[in-house]
């Protein structure tokens, strides 16, 4: 939709949208490892009487090239991962040694650390290990669910490598130590040579998120016990999991089609991973009512993101999704709202999503908006109406407010939308200009909760 929104009707939103530091009770978790530059050593590593399959190049290709871009336009810039490919090393023992399941709940925890320590003894002849932040391995072998290593990727550190897992508070960053006597407790990752881009940005971002009082501050978006419950782990089987999120976060669906790139992140996410600023963020108190305009999420400029806070250790995250770079896969464009209970453990659905249309399925969707077949309006608990206003270019303009004159705002925002649409449609003149010019008066008045005025406004004027 093409709309009239000149200077002036911008002062008015930045007017009504106070910017609030920081996000209510207590500091929010943060990525210890997720802003600058990023070094990491890539380890490629064989088995016995196994073929390879992909060359060196290859696996340059999609572990160093694609996943440093997917980050790089992610974070809008602020994250850099340089990466150094060493391989192929040869490890001593036969592959069936350090198969694991495909299943995180039955992964042999004995087995992930005679990985990591053999891959490190063989590399380490080669490599100052501290000198890098984190460690990817990439075993050479074909795999799927059950077949080759037996699961695609996981976070070794922190992750498998710690026996009581990554709940209740046991998150730690175990220490490796080599046979020559190098120490290494970075992040790492293991992922297979097949396996998606997303499968190494996926579980990259636990290594990056690392550990902040025993717990990851980038975890698991998906339902990590459906998954171990769910049957042969195809791309068909995803959505029996992914029940929180779908694919509106790369933390919960590693990747869509295998061909295509991977999802991106949520505000949820950008925010542990340090990526959005606080003047980024305006928080709106349940009893308020503000409008604010929303720049796309995966562009990282202007306000991203709206926060309602709720009882005890819950809000509410409002995003703008649109296609871009930086959010390459977005089911359908539009407002998501996200609702966040800190309290709940990593794979219990701490971030959870307001379906706008929840009859259909994976979340395809779940974004509110004013495009064709769209819900403009959402009442959430705590007295709290969201309006979606009209949109601008990728630009949202959002209104919260109280149930009580929700649908007053919206029948006039409904007009706004319906004359802006035929003065876009039909040829420039003098008549339109002076038009558009009455509509950018109209939005401003709304935008202010002058809805009578607005209305009148609406009924008196002879649109074209």
């Amino acid at each position: 939709m093409k709309l009239v929104l000149i200077d002036v009707m911008l002062f008015l939103v930045s007017a009504f949208a106070t910017i609030r530091n920081g996000y209510g009770a207590g500091q929010p978790l943060r990525a210890q490892h997720a802003l600058g530059v990023q070094r990491i050593l890539v380890l490629a590593v064989s088995f016995p009487k196994v073929e390879l399959e992909m060359s060196l190049s290859q696996v340059r290709e999609k572990v160093i090239e694609k996943t440093a871009n997917y980050y790089f336009e992610a974070s809008y810039g602020k994250t850099t991962l340089l990466g150094e490919l060493k391989g192929w090393y040869s490890l001593p023992r036969p592959l069936e040694d350090y198969q694991v399941s495909p299943y995180n709940i039955g992964v042999d925890r004995n087995k992930v650390w005679r990985l990591v320590e053999d891959t490190l003894n063989a590399a380490e002849k080669d490599v100052v290990l501290n000198r890098y932040d984190h460690i990817i391995i990439v075993v050479g072998v074909r795999t799927g669910p059950g077949v080759g290593y037996g699961m695609m990727t996981y976070s070794a550190n922190p992750g498998m490598l710690t026996f009581e897992g990554m709940r209740h508070g046991k998150a730690c960053m175990q220490k490796i130590r080599t046979r020559g006597g190098q120490h290494f407790n970075g992040g790492i990752i293991v992922v297979a040579q097949n396996c998606h881009v997303g499968h190494i940005v996926h579980d990259l971002a636990h290594a990056l998120g690392g550990v902040v009082k025993g717990k990851r501050p980038v975890p698991d978006l998906y339902d990590t016990v459906l998954q171990g419950k769910v049957g042969p782990l195809s791309r068909e089987a995803y959505p029996k999991f992914t029940v929180f999120m779908g694919p509106w976060d790369v933390m919960s669906c590693h990747y869509i089609k295998y061909w295509e790139p991977p999802p991106g992140m949520s505000s949820f996410t950008r925010l542990r991973m340090g990526w959005i600023a606080d003047e980024q963020v305006v928080e709106v108190t349940p009893g308020e009512t503000r409008a604010v305009t929303l720049g796309p999420l995966g562009g990282g400029k202007g306000i991203l993101v709206i926060k309602i806070p709720g009882r005890r250790n819950t809000y509410y995250l409002l995003e703008n999704r649109q296609k871009l770079p930086g959010d390459p896969m977005p089911p359908t464009n539009g407002l998501l709202l996200l609702h966040v209970d800190e309290s709940k453990e990593d794979g219990d659905g701490i971030v959870q999503i307001v379906d706008a249309n929840p009859k259909v399925p994976d979340f395809a969707e779940a974004a509110f908006g004013v495009s064709l077949g769209q819900t403009p309006s959402v009442s959430l608990p705590r007295d709290v109406a969201v309006e979606v206003l009209w949109q601008r270019g990728k630009d949202i303009t959002v209104l919260v407010t109280k149930p009580s004159i929700a649908p007053e705002v919206q029948a006039v925002a409904k007009r706004i939308r319906e004359i802006d649409h035929r003065l876009g449609i039909i040829p420039d003149s003098s008549t339109t200009g002076e038009a558009r010019a009455e509509l950018t008066n109209v939005m401003g008045l709304l935008l202010q909760l002058k809805i009578n005025e607005a209305r009148s406004k609406l009924d008196n004027i002879e649109w074209p």
